[in-house]
Formats: C-alpha cells, sequence, structure tokens
C-alpha cells in the first residue's frame, strides 16, 4: 500500500508537471501569434535630418539639399545645379536642427558612364551651433563646362549615413552673387509699391498676359499684376534661392517662399510661392529673359466654407483638384499642398488627415514638396484608403523614398499604414513609374511598378506578377482603377488579344480580333472600354521610323463585356482619339498613295452627355479683392457655414509592413521635363515631351537624366564637316552621311537595305541615340542644330534633307538625293517640312 501510494503521488507530480508544460507551450504559442498579429507601432515622429545648402562666396545660401537614408544613383537627380569656382572650393552649410555631425565626406560621378571620380572625406570643419560651414577642396580633375553629380554623405548620431545630392559644373567665373542680388532685389521690388517702377522696364506687358488670377502671374502681365494688386502680402518664411542652369551671362534661378495676406475674416491666409528668372548679364546690366511666378492657398479650413455648398481653396495657379467623396456625397476628401483633408457634411467638420507639415516648425523639412497622395478608396462610414509616394519627411520612413499605403479611420481618427514599399530612385522618377494603376480590394493591393502589375496580399505579403510588359499606349484603365484592358502580346501594332482584368472581383475577359486584324486598347469613359481594330496590311511603318495606325472600326464595351457602340466609315480610318468626358473625338485620315493624309475630325458620343453625375467637382469663381478663386462644388450640402475642425489623432506604424521588391527595374522609356524652374511630368511620346518642354519654357530628359531636348537655342548654328554620301535611296544617302559624320564603323546602307530603320541603324554607334519626331514644328526641331547634331528632315515622298546650319532668317541645308548644299528661307522651309509632314530624325549623345 505504501509503494502504491508514493506511486499515486509520483505519478500526480508528472501529470501537474505535464500540464504546467502544456500551458506553458500554449502561452507561448499565443504570444508569438499575439506578437505577429499586433507588431510595435510608432506614431509620426518629428523630422530629424540635417538640411545642406550651398554657398556663394558672399555667403548667400541657395541650393537646399534634403537628406536621404539610402543611397540613391547620384546620376539620376536632375533640378538644380551649383557652380564651382575657379579656384575648386565650394563652401556648403549643414543646417544641423540640432542633430550631432559626426563625418562629412563627399563623391562626384560622371554623369556618363557614372564612373567615381573623386571620394573625400573632410575633417577641416567647427561641429559646434546650430549650422557648420564645410569647404571641399575639390582635386583639378573636373573638365571646364562639363557637368557632374556630387553627393555630399554626412554621419550623424542618429543616422549611420545620410546622401545630399546636386549636380555641379566647373568653369568661367559665373558671376552668381551678382544674379541672385538682381532676382532678390526685382522680388523686393514686388512689395513695395514705391519701388515698382524700378522693374517696370524688365517686364514685357501685352494683351497676353492674364491680369485675372494671382495665381499664375508672367513678365506679360501688368505691373500691379506683378506687384500683388491689391492682396498686400508680407513674406513669411525665408526665400530660398534655387539655380536651374548657369552659365556665363545667362542663368535661370529660382526662388521658393511662403507669403500670408489678410482676408476678410479678420485673419489671414497663407500661400506657398514660386518663382522663375531667367535673365541675361551683360556690361550694361541684366535683362529679364522670362519671369513666371505661381501661388497657391494653403488650406487651413478656418473660414473656408464659404457657402452652404463650396468648399473654398482660395487662389490657385491651377484649376485641378485632387477630390473624391463617398457614393451619398457625405465625406469629400481633398489634396491641398501636399496634405488630405476631409469634410463631414452631417457634423460639419473639417479633418486634416495626413499630412507631413507640423504645427510649429520653419517647413523646410516637414514642408519639401515630394510626394503625391492619391485618393483611392471612401466608405460609406467616412474611412479611406490612399496613397502616399515619394519622399518621406518625417516619420518612420523619414528620408526614404518609396510607397505608403495607409487607411484612414473616421470613427477612430487614426491613420494605419498597411504597407511600405522603399524605392531607391528619386521622386520625379517614382511619381512616374510607381503607382500610375493602383487599386485595392479587400485584402489585395495592386500597384504598377515600372511596366508590372504586382497584386499584394496585404496579410499574408505575398507579392504576385499579375502582368509584365505593360508600355504607354499598350493598356488603359477604368476611370475608378477597378480594370485594367491589355495587349497581351505588349505590342501596340501587333496584338489579336486584348484581356480585361476586373480587379474589384479577380475576373477577367479576352476580346479577340478577326484574322488579319490586331486590336489596340483606346482607353475608358467611366467603366465603358474603348479599344480600336485595324486590319494588318493597312498600318504602315516608314524607314525614318514613323508609324501609321489606321483603325478600320472603334468600339465601346461596357463593363459586362457587351458591345455597345461601334464607329466605321467606308474608306476613313482612325489614326488617334482624345476621350474628354462622355465624348471621344477621332482624328481621321485617307488613303493616299502609299501613305495617308489627314482629313476632318469627328466624335463619337458615349450615352446622354447630359445625364447630371453625382459627383464632387471643383471650380472657380471671380472675386474683386482676390480675383480667380478655386472651389469644391460638394454634393450634399449643409445647413450652415460654422464649422469644427481636428487633426487626426495619430499616425501609426506598424513594423511588418515594410515589403522590399527584388526585381531589377529599368525605368526605361519615359522622358522626363522640367520647365519653370521645375519638374512639370513625363512623357513616353518625344514629341508630347518636347511639347511640354517648350510650353513651360523647359528641358526634356532621358531616363539617365541626359539632355535630350531644350526650349533655347542659339540665335545661329553652324555644323561642319558634313561630307554628303551618294548611291542609295535619299533616305539611305542621307543616314549614311550622319552616320559617317559620327565616326560610324560599318556600312549604314547595307543595314538600312536589310530593313533596319534610321533610328535603329543610328542606335548601333556608341553613345548616340537616335530618335524620330513626327509632329513638332521645324523650329522645335532646330534645337537640336543648336546643340550640334544634323538633323534629317521629310520633304516629299521619299525625299529627304540633312539641316545643318540656321540663322535668323534662313537654314543651310543637304539635299541627300543630289549632295547639294542648299539655304532657304525659314517661311519657306516651314511650308516645305509641313508637306512632308513634319518627320524628322535626329539623335543626342
Amino acid at each position: 500500500m505504501k509503494r502504491i501510494r508514493n506511486y499515486s503521488i509520483s505519478g500526480s507530480k508528472y501529470f501537474i508537471l505535464g500540464v504546467i508544460f502544456l500551458v506553458t507551450v500554449i502561452i507561448t504559442f499565443i504570444s508569438m501569434k499575439f506578437e505577429q498579429i499586433m507588431p510595435s507601432a510608432t506614431t509620426m515622429a518629428d523630422a530629424t535630418l540635417p538640411t545642406v545648402a550651398m554657398d556663394t562666396e558672399a555667403g548667400t545660401q541657395y541650393n537646399v539639399l534634403h537628406g536621404y537614408t539610402s543611397e540613391l544613383d547620384s546620376t539620376l537627380f536632375y533640378g538644380n545645379i551649383t557652380p564651382v569656382a575657379k579656384d575648386r572650393k565650394l563652401t556648403v552649410t549643414i543646417n544641423t536642427y540640432g542633430e550631432d555631425i559626426e563625418g562629412v565626406a563627399y563623391k562626384i560621378r560622371s554623369l556618363e558612364d557614372k564612373s567615381l571620380i573623386e571620394n573625400t572625406e573632410v575633417s577641416d570643419y567647427d561641429n559646434a551651433g546650430s549650422s557648420i560651414n564645410v569647404t571641399f577642396n575639390i582635386k583639378n580633375l573636373l573638365d571646364t563646362g562639363k557637368e557632374y553629380a556630387l553627393e555630399v554623405v554626412l554621419k550623424t548620431k542618429k543616422h549611420e549615413t545620410v546622401y545630399y545630392y546636386t549636380r555641379i559644373v566647373y568653369g568661367v567665373d559665373y558671376d552668381l552673387q551678382k544674379k541672385l542680388d538682381f532676382v532678390m532685389d526685382f522680388n523686393a521690388c514686388t512689395f513695395d509699391d514705391s519701388r515698382l517702377k524700378d522693374i517696370a522696364g524688365y517686364l514685357e506687358t501685352s494683351s497676353s498676359g492674364d491680369n485675372t488670377n494671382y495665381g499664375k502671374v508672367n513678365i506679360n502681365c501688368s505691373l500691379s499684376q506683378v506687384g500683388w494688386g491689391d492682396l498686400d502680402p508680407y513674406v513669411e518664411s525665408d526665400i530660398m534661392p534655387e539655380v536651374i542652369s548657369v552659365d556665363d551671362d545667362v542663368a535661370i534661378l529660382r526662388l521658393s517662399y511662403r507669403v500670408g495676406a489678410a482676408n476678410d475674416y479678420s485673419s489671414s491666409d497663407t500661400y506657398t510661392v514660386s518663382e522663375y528668372y531667367r535673365i541675361r548679364q551683360t556690361n550694361s546690366g541684366f535683362y529679364l529673359l522670362n519671369f513666371e511666378r505661381e501661388m497657391n492657398q494653403v488650406f487651413d479650413a478656418r473660414n473656408d466654407l464659404t457657402s452652404t455648398a463650396k468648399i473654398n481653396l482660395g487662389i490657385n495657379s491651377s484649376t485641378d483638384v485632387n477630390c473624391a467623396s463617398d457614393e451619398k456625397g457625405i465625406y469629400t476628401y481633398f489634396v491641398n499642398q501636399g496634405s488630405l483633408w476631409c469634410f463631414n457634411s452631417s457634423s460639419q467638420t473639417f479633418t486634416r488627415v495626413f499630412s507631413f507639415k507640423g504645427e510649429e516648425t520653419d517647413s523646410v523639412r516637414e514642408g519639401y514638396d515630394a510626394h503625391n497622395i492619391k485618393i483611392m478608396k471612401i466608405e460609406d462610414n467616412g474611412d479611406a484608403t490612399f496613397l502616399v509616394s515619394g519622399y518621406m519627411n518625417r516619420g518612420e520612413h523619414e528620408g526614404q523614398v518609396g510607397v505608403s499605403l495607409c487607411r484612414y479611420s473616421y470613427s477612430d481618427n487614426d491613420v494605419t499604414e498597411r504597407l511600405f514599399i522603399p524605392m531607391a530612385i528619386p521622386y520625379n522618377i517614382l511619381t512616374q513609374n510607381v503607382g500610375g494603376v493602383s487599386y485595392v480590394s479587400n485584402d489585395k493591393f495592386y500597384i504598377l511598378i515600372d511596366e508590372t502589375l504586382y497584386s499584394v496580399d496585404l496579410v499574408s505579403k505575398e507579392v504576385m506578377t499579375e502582368i509584365t510588359g505593360l508600355k504607354e499606349n499598350s493598356y488603359a484603365v477604368s476611370d475608378a482603377g477597378d480594370a485594367i484592358a491589355y495587349s497581351v502580346s505588349g505590342d501596340i501594332c501587333n496584338t489579336d488579344t486584348i484581356r480585361v482584368l476586373n480587379m474589384s472581383n479577380d475576373s477577367a475577359y479576352e476580346l479577340k480580333a478577326d484574322e488579319a486584324d490586331t486590336l489596340r486598347p483606346l482607353g475608358y469613359i467611366d467603366s465603358d472600354f474603348i479599344y480600336g481594330m485595324a486590319h494588318k496590311e493597312d498600318i504602315v511603318s516608314d524607314a525614318d521610323g514613323s508609324r501609321t495606325y489606321a483603325m478600320y472600326k472603334v468600339g465601346i464595351m461596357d463593363v459586362d463585356y457587351n458591345i455597345i457602340k461601334q464607329y466605321e466609315q467606308p474608306d476613313i480610318y482612325v489614326s488617334d482619339t482624345e476621350v474628354e468626358g462622355k465624348r471621344i473625338t477621332l482624328t481621321r485620315i485617307v488613303k493616299s498613295g502609299s501613305g495617308y493624309v489627314s482629313t476632318s475630325i469627328d466624335q463619337l458620343i458615349n450615352k446622354d452627355e447630359n445625364v447630371v453625375e453625382n459627383v464632387v467637382k471643383a471650380d472657380t469663381i471671380s472675386t474683386d479683392a482676390r480675383k480667380q478663386e478655386l472651389y469644391i462644388d460638394l454634393i450634399t450640402k449643409v445647413n450652415d457655414i460654422s464649422v469644427s475642425y481636428r487633426t487626426s489623432g495619430e499616425i501609426i506604424f506598424k513594423d511588418n509592413t515594410s515589403l522590399e521588391l527584388e526585381d531589377e527595374f529599368t525605368w526605361d522609356g519615359r522622358y522626363y521635363v522640367y520647365g519653370y524652374g521645375t519638374f512639370q511630368g513625363s512623357r513616353t511620346q518625344l514629341e508630347s515631351a518636347i511639347t511640354l518642354a517648350y510650353d513651360t519654357y523647359g528641358t526634356v530628359v532621358d531616363c539617365d537624366s541626359k539632355s535630350v531636348w531644350k526650349r533655347y537655342r542659339s540665335t545661329q548654328a553652324s555644323i561642319d564637316g558634313v561630307s554628303p554620301v551618294m548611291g542609295g535611296s535619299s533616305l539611305e544617302n542621307a543616314v549614311t552621311t550622319v552616320c559617317n559624320y559620327l565616326g560610324a564603323d560599318y556600312n549604314a546602307a547595307a543595314y538600312m537595305e536589310q530593313g533596319y530603320t534610321a533610328v535603329q541603324t543610328m542606335n548601333m554607334i556608341s553613345g548616340v541615340h537616335g530618335i524620330s519626331l513626327t509632329g513638332i514644328t521645324y523650329e522645335k526641331a532646330l534645337s537640336y542644330v543648336g546643340e550640334g547634331s544634323l538633323v534629317i528632315a521629310k520633304t516629299g515622298e521619299d525625299e529627304y534633307i540633312i539641316i545643318t546650319a540656321y540663322n535668323s532668317s534662313e537654314i543651310a541645308y543637304i539635299e541627300s538625293s543630289s549632295g547639294s548644299v542648299k539655304t532657304m528661307s525659314m517661311n519657306d522651309a516651314g511650308k516645305m517640312f509641313s508637306q512632308g509632314g513634319n518627320i524628322y530624325v535626329t539623335y543626342y549623345k
């Protein structure tokens, strides 16, 4: 009995130990699961990164640079440029904002091959105070007049390395301080009525100047308009100069700052201001070649519900507003100056949902405008999903470039980041290549990155590749962003299948072409898909690189894949379409010989244009005090204009949201436009990019930030040493002549005879980028001659010339069929090129 009893107690002990073990395992498992489901989180912290500014010899700061916490390709940065003095000393100021600086270095790279020219650590600086002056003694390795990429590297107490980027140019005495002084003094005169007369002589006031909007002012406006009219503003911030382009006489400079101005409600409004100056310095003084000013009101919800139906956004440079609402129109979301706002018509409450700007800062770091906000989905309860893409000014991802998918809970009044995708590219490249297609369906997120559409499971973070090869013009996206129609082959001129993917429910449909036909996605009207059909034999591709896609039919398919409308006219083809509202404008052509000529346009109307849609939209109104003002027209009106205001309580960053993509991205296929001193956007068609750059007095660069086209050209130019080649067709002679001039070590004509286009033949020369242009004016094409590039121009059926020179009244060219050198007046040349279809072939290096 005694043994049994002892045995019983012993077994009981092991049983208890076993239970304890199991409980421990279960608790441990639950704890592990709990940590996985509820990861640690932080809110948006204040900005910590220092800024770096360039200094003139007189101590004027310019080109303020913002820090990146991961290293980017310095050669991809295009924007400001820093001139280096003859003694090759470059002084910079590090504005620390209280951050301890533990190391300073700089790197210089070649823009041509990205090779490292210099990598130097700097030790001779005084690490005290809120700003630190550092001098870079640049080595004697820079070529005069050549641009390089400069990377400044800091080590701080909180950040191991922080990177800053600009371009430098070494050469003549640029007299930068005098150029800056002229611009700053011009700016000061605009605020002083007693000095306005001092700048009157610099303006070119004319009837083309728009004096109806303070948000957009230029050199053609009246003196009163340039002097702010009756606004009487005052400067609220430091004025930040930026050097965009500089040589010994001509410079492009930009000023950025904030102003305040009294309103009608016994308070004041704040505006961001950007000014663009193009000036020429001569022995007799300065000339103002161009001046543009943009002014945008910063929304603050005070006195901005000006009626029971309108949210007043005030003075703005553009009439475009990023806004949306739920189906009932209760919750109206809109983006203003980099911040996301919501207005609740039921409670009459404004909420600042997301902003990098703090309540009490100098806004140098927090207000740095290098991000976009895309409103993706608004639910009936006021919750919203939105996308923040670009440079992260502060918070968990401070100093990174990437895409942050966020969700706002209206009832909890907080923002939670659901996913963050870091991208090691400058903001300008990211915003044009990432997120053009993005959609959230339940717990799945779709996003287009560099021609690939990905889907991400927001719970498991599993990444799937949905579609590859999505080149522009090979796909179209519905207005709601929930459907994409794309060419299965990816070839916009040879696809027999268009696939329509509905991302809201993962369904798909395939549209098939008839035999010997091809299909092309053309766009959407709301959820209705527009497509074109062409006979393969009607698609004309010329050896000069131009191509005509002649569609004999245009169709419209609804969301249920029913064909609801078709357009077809005998012996008439559609070469292009443009969608505006419910209306499709058709560019039409007819056959002529072996090609096509233009005929009248036509229009195709989808559904009833007169139906009033229940969508939030923006419009303008004119007032006596502030002239043109922008407002949002509410769907759901309110009872009175009394409102309350709040900000989101927290912006929560969880530690399991970052997603690193392993794919290698090239970012090819786009041209980036910089005009009026800022980034204007990108285009896949070079002709469109040139037009945008021309309209904004700017420059076109490629994906490697190499200059492709510039608005400004010299008044005359001549290219010598061109030896005409005879023996082939007019185009073959022209291409061979140009290739020989460029030092080609092959027979260009032989490649042309094998079917190579002119562009393909030029591209075989190392360092040369051949381009074909159709539809631009000859004045724009002459910019290439001004940069030293020969231009082949079509003058008639299979006839081409080579433009070698121009002046203010005429051009000089080689007639490629005969080798004769001729001249022609500009007026006659314009007519000749127009008869040839305004088709040009040239190159850049």
